[in-house]
């Protein structure tokens, strides 16, 4: 087969911009200078505009739960199950541009690329700052609200866990357009909030976790897209999470055993559960992974779903795709500690098994080290732990 020249690769993608394609299989909606919404390959609803796992310019893709992404021909690989070339020729088939042309296009793209990774790195360095004054401003968790919120869910946490609540939390959720023409966030709320900070892989601040709570309930808020009168999520991660935990308590210095997690309310019903059986907690750290995607890390490859299926634009059945059991080790993770000898991976039971599963199968390679043990918990199916530890408390 006739090798294909990168020039003919680049007037390719051109022709066939990644946000414009993806629109076609799902619904997506602007936030920022890209495009949002469910993933085409993994999400079990494909019509939700809700939904911002995945993000996708005219150039590139990526999906937070698939740890995938890439350009466009990449994308059709994945939705349409096709190999490199057929992907090329469902796009309409390679093309040889005018060299003049294509050396123009070049230096241009340079230009763009440079001017795009100096803006993006002010961006980041900026708004890590600015997160880090909202962190700061927050109230010591003690007697506050997001306390409260906490003890509704049956949960305290300890000294030394980054929790803190902020009086008043703006929620942004899609654009607004002023008369000139130019897009900004859109505000939809601002209330109270249990701010939870992100330590990045570097051992930074990188973020914070809000979970936007009700003043009146002390329980999550409900915040409704007023265009769809649809049900927002009441948790937001702004800054960087990629690498990212957040710190639930135990002793950096000396703790031997980590239980990590996925959410705040899981990890801390376990450390609950723990310390009421008489557990010794002196060498444990518990470490939320803000989400299971981040807890495996990217995968080297996405592999069908046993069972799930869905629908494209064509008609055809297409297998869900989800990201494998296998690491890609030369991405970053969560930094676990060389002193750690013993790692529980806590496995929710509330959501799709076989994603978790994958998750956990990833986070226990990288986490693996000689001489440590690594195990997975299982909350019943249906259930997570905080679910567990609720129904327990009750009974």
């Amino acid at each position: 087969m006739a090798l294909i020249s990168e020039a003919a690769l680049d007037e390719l993608k051109r022709r066939n911009p990644c946000d414009e394609l993806a629109g076609k299989w799902v619904n997506l909606r602007r936030s920022g200078g890209k495009m949002v919404g469910p993933c085409p390959i993994c999400s079990p609803n494909q019509l939700s505009r809700n939904a911002a796992r995945f993000e996708v310019t005219a150039d590139r893709w990526v999906c937070a739960v698939c740890e995938d992404g890439g350009d466009v021909i990449r994308l059709v690989e994945r939705v349409e199950g096709k190999d490199f070339h057929g992907a090329v020729e469902w796009l309409g088939g390679a093309q040889e541009p005018d060299p003049e042309v294509t050396a123009r296009r070049a230096r241009e793209r340079e230009d763009r690329k440079a001017k795009t990774d100096a803006a993006s790195a002010d961006y980041r360095e900026k708004e890590r700052a600015r997160l880090h004054r909202i962190w700061e401003h927050g109230e010591p968790l003690t007697g506050s609200l997001a306390a409260d919120y906490l003890a509704g869910r049956g949960i305290e946490a300890p000294p030394g866990a980054r929790l803190r609540c902020h009086p008043e939390m703006f929620y942004f959720h899609g654009e607004t357009t002023d008369e000139t023409g130019r897009r900004s966030a859109r505000m939809i709320h601002k209330g109270p909030a249990m701010v939870a900070a992100i330590v990045g892989p570097d051992g930074r601040f990188a973020g914070i976790h809000i979970t936007y709570l009700d003043a009146g309930t002390a329980k999550k808020a409900v915040i409704i897209d007023p265009d769809t009168g649809e049900i927002l999520p009441a948790k937001k991660v702004r800054g960087s999470k990629r690498g990212g935990y957040i710190h639930l308590g135990g002793d950096l210095t000396t703790a031997k055993r980590l239980d990590i997690g996925e959410g705040i309310e899981t990890v801390l019903s376990v450390r609950q559960a723990l310390a009421r059986d008489g557990r010794d907690l002196s060498g444990h750290l518990f470490w939320s992974s803000i989400d299971l995607g981040n807890l495996g890390g990217k995968a080297t490859e996405t592999v069908p779903h046993p069972t799930l299926t869905w629908r494209n634009a064509l008609g055809h059945i297409r297998r869900q795709r989800l990201p494998g059991p296998v690491p890609d080790l030369d991405e970053p993770s969560i930094p676990v500690p060389d002193r750690i000898d013993e790692v529980t991976l806590l496995g929710d039971g509330d959501s799709d098994r076989e994603l978790t599963k994958n998750a956990l199968l990833r986070a226990a390679r990288r986490f693996r080290r000689p001489g440590r043990a690594i195990r997975m918990a299982w909350a019943d199916a249906g259930k997570d732990f905080n679910d567990m530890w609720i129904e327990e408390m009750a009974g």
